[in-house]
Order: C-alpha cells, then structure tokens, then sequence
C-alpha cells in the first residue's frame, strides 16, 4: 500500500551518507522527492536531517548536500531503516 503513496520513482541505490552531527548510514533507495537509508545511530520520525553523500561523477567527486524530514522508521535488527522527505538539496564540488 504504500508504494501508492509515491510521486516519484525510486531507485535501488547502495551509497554511503554522512549525519551532519554524528553518524552515518547506507541508502537502499532514492528518488528526487525522498530517500531510505539505513544507520545504527538513533533517529526519530518529525525530526529534521542534514547529511551529505559522496559521488563520483565524470566531472570529478561531489557531495549531495540535504535537509530531510524523517516519515519513517523500521526497525531491522539493531539497526533503523529511516524513510526521509527531502526537503531542500544541492550539489557541490568536494573540496
């Protein structure tokens, strides 16, 4: 039921994401509006993220800098599968 809820396609990911004030995770899917991503540190549905991710791109490496909003929450074994909503993003060049 809730893939109806989607807007945008999501894809299948695997990328390593930084918490801005601690912690760190693995995505599992993204798509232009949210992303799901698994960490061990604690999380919280409502509240705000900032992180960033890493990528090579053939102009060089960038990070992906956003701001989300945790929706959701799974628990997966000691570990927390987090749903976030973006909520503002950009690309920068690694410097």
């Amino acid at each position: 039921m809730k893939d109806t809820l989607r807007i945008e396609p999501r894809e299948q990911v695997t990328l390593s994401l930084q918490l801005i004030g601690g912690g760190n995770g693995v995505t599992r899917d993204i798509s232009a509006s949210g992303l799901y991503f698994e960490t061990d540190s604690e999380q919280q549905v409502g509240r705000l993220i900032d992180f960033e991710i890493e990528l090579d791109t053939p102009g060089g490496p960038m990070k992906f800098k956003a701001r989300g909003q945790i929706v959701r929450i799974e628990s997966l074994g000691g570990r927390a599968g987090v749903g976030v909503k973006l909520l503002a993003s950009r690309l920068v060049p690694v410097e």
